[in-house]
């Protein structure tokens, strides 16, 4: 009986695996190529100042 419950212990595992395979090869992981690189942050595109905070004075 012990033998019976490590089949199916090894079926569910191997269903489990795939059905993991499956759902990330499903959201595009590991088969779609990386997005290209940005262009180096500037001023202008993150409309952030560049130098820090200065104090009036």
């Amino acid at each position: 009986m012990t033998t019976f419950w490590i089949l199916v212990a090894l079926a569910a595992a191997a269903w489990w695996v795939t059905r993991l395979v499956l759902a990330v090869r499903g959201d595009g992981l590991g088969t779609t190529p990386p997005p290209s690189s940005h262009a180096d942050w500037s001023d202008a595109t993150s409309d952030l100042p560049s130098e820090p905070f200065r104090v009036a004075g």
